[in-house]
């Protein structure tokens, strides 16, 4: 909170105080200053002419302004913190990154229970509510859930089974990219066409796209990507990468909710490069992963997998190198940093009780933070052998994502025996310990998208609502 104190304008007259000696007595001016404009005291906007100094200093005299231990400036604080109705703090909070709301929790038990409280969280930044993931019923149908995180799923109002749709009719529904609160989402009206629906569970308001000038008859939903910006919440793309019949870029085909239309754009690389994985919103660009096909020499090639990157307008683009993986990997945005995780192709940590065929059959999952966008430098962040903590004999596991705001790794864990359950794991990397969150339904499916609620409608505008 700022706190403004009027004082008289300066006498340029007077001589400076030495420093370390108290300023010399000066008899008091019988003429007042000449008046000059200052802020109202109860209105922000208004100006009006401030009082004579002789007014003010029976007021407040230069000795209370001057006291050392400064108790008047913190009692102006408490009394101006106490004019703060609920609304203006929680509107005041509501721009403000999550951590520092968390911060602010600290405060006081009033702020506390503010925050805190079900009706204003939804005002509120929020953080990762858990994961989405679709399972296949008996009937041969999908479902859709959302595998919650206990602290930050309780008591949030929302409808992960996409019920407020009626697409979900078409047995080909699925649910393809998540970004920031948003879901893309595709369906077959009929044979060969593809539609998207962009929703928000949360406010359970939807839009559906127009059909693209030129359809795109390979239907591969790594193809589909969505980016929407919260810090320029009132349109989203979607992106539909065209492929030649090797999978490799040709171009891309760009919706944008500002203009409602597409545009089609050709590719800016002139490397071959297959689109495999997830991807990720940051600094106005789309990061997807992706295989790049290099030549190994004269006779041979092989896949070494980049991140490509491309503007809202397909009109910028390029590749970064990745660190090197067994296969490719996950890409995701935590703590202010571009990460991206994948096994590594060689244990990075061996122990006293490793011997050669467990070094043979070991799998460690390296974490990596890219500290130079620029230079396209990646420090290695965290690794840690899977193979320890899971009994790769008997489940199967898939990389999932990061936590945006602890340093926290998902991944979903599943038994290799057909019908057994699959749950979704954490890691915790400072603790360096597991934990299961929660068992997810039978049959479940990928993708698995990591879900960051979103309580404003201002990204849908033309949602037909319903």
């Amino acid at each position: 909170f700022s706190r403004a104190v009027t004082l008289a304008p300066p006498n340029p007259a007077a001589p400076h105080p030495v420093a370390g000696r108290p300023a010399a007595h000066h008899p008091r001016r019988t003429s007042p200053p000449t008046p000059y404009p200052v802020a109202h005291p109860d209105t922000s906007n208004a100006l009006q002419f401030r009082r004579p100094m002789a007014m003010e200093e029976e007021e407040i005299s230069g000795k209370e302004l001057l006291r050392p231990d400064n108790s008047l400036a913190e009692e102006e604080a408490a009394a101006a913190a106490s004019r703060l109705t609920d609304d203006l703090i929680v509107e005041i909070l509501s721009r403000l990154p999550f951590r520092s709301v968390c911060r602010f929790k600290c405060v006081s038990k009033p702020w506390r229970d503010l925050i805190a409280h079900p009706a204003h969280r939804k005002k509120l930044p929020q953080t990762l509510a858990g994961v989405l993931y679709t399972n296949i019923t008996g009937a041969g149908g999908y479902r859709y859930h959302l595998a919650g995180l206990s602290a930050e799923a309780d008591g949030l109002d929302l409808d992960p089974s996409l019920t407020f749709l009626p697409h979900t009719e078409y047995r080909d529904f699925g649910l393809v990219r998540a970004c920031n609160g948003l879901l893309l989402c595709s369906y077959e009206p009929e044979e060969g066409t593809v539609r998207f629906i962009v929703c928000n569970p949360a406010t359970q308001r939807w839009t559906e796209l127009p059909p693209r000038p030129r359809p795109n008859t390979c239907r591969y939903y790594q193809q589909f990507h969505l980016a929407f910006d919260p810090a320029v919440p009132s349109h989203f793309h979607v992106f539909d990468f065209e492929r030649t019949d090797n999978l490799s870029i040709t171009g891309v085909s760009i919706y944008s909710s500002r203009t409602g239309a597409w545009c089609q754009s050709d590719t800016g690389l002139v490397e071959d490069v297959v689109m495999v994985g997830q991807s990720v919103l940051v600094g106005g660009m789309l990061h997807v992963v992706g295989n790049l096909l290099v030549a190994a020499d004269s006779n041979n090639w092989e896949d070494q997998t980049v991140l490509v990157a491309l503007d809202m307008e397909g009109k910028e683009w390029k590749t970064i190198s990745v660190p090197r993986g067994r296969d490719y990997g996950i890409v995701g945005w935590s703590q202010g940093c571009l990460h991206y995780a994948a096994i590594s192709p060689a244990p990075l940590t061996v122990g006293v009780d490793d011997d050669e065929g467990s070094l043979n059959m070991a799998e460690e999952v390296a974490i990596w933070c890219l500290e130079d966008y620029d230079k396209q430098q990646w420090a290695l962040k965290h690794s840690f052998r899977i193979d320890k903590v899971l009994n790769l004999n008997e489940v199967d596991y898939r990389l999932v994502g990061f936590h945006p705001n602890h340093d926290t790794f998902f991944f979903v864990s599943k038994g290799i025996w057909e019908g057994e359950k699959a749950s979704l794991v954490s890691w915790d990397m400072r603790r360096r310990q597991l934990s299961c969150v929660l068992h997810l339904e039978k049959s479940s499916v990928a993708p698995y998208l990591p879900y960051v609620p979103l309580f404003s409608s201002e990204p849908l505008p033309d949602a037909d609502g319903h």
